[in-house]
């Protein structure tokens, strides 16, 4: 049974290219016709991440923006929360994922405090 990998609208003999072992970033592979090599093209994995990083950012912002209004209702100081939420906002644009070079570089970058992304 032959196995075929798609990438696109073409299908590859997997039997005839070396294939990534990690598979985060399988919407950024690219077959190499020459190499017989499937790497990932790391713009693409670049905009992996950042969706990646949107996604694990919605539960945070959720536990921030009560955090905020129960702060409003009591009078308390809110610097702490608005500072936090910035954080989680500027999360995608770090300029350590545009300098990544490497999956695993990308991997690496946790901007997130207390969620791991995968």
């Amino acid at each position: 049974m032959t196995t075929y990998i798609k990438i696109g609208a073409a299908s590859y003999n997997a039997a005839d290219y070396q294939i990534p072992a990690e598979r985060t970033f399988r919407n950024a592979w690219e077959a190499n016709s020459g190499t017989g090599v499937i790497s990932v093209n790391m713009a693409k994995a670049r905009d992996i991440w950042r969706d990646k990083i949107r996604a694990a950012r919605e539960a945070p912002f959720k536990d921030l923006d009560t955090a905020y209004m129960k702060a409003l209702e009591s009078g308390a100081d809110t610097s702490s929360i608005i500072s936090q939420k910035q954080v989680l906002r500027d999360a995608p644009a770090l300029a350590s994922i545009d300098a990544a070079s490497t999956p695993d570089e990308l991997k690496a970058i946790q901007p997130i405090p207390n969620v791991t992304i995968e």
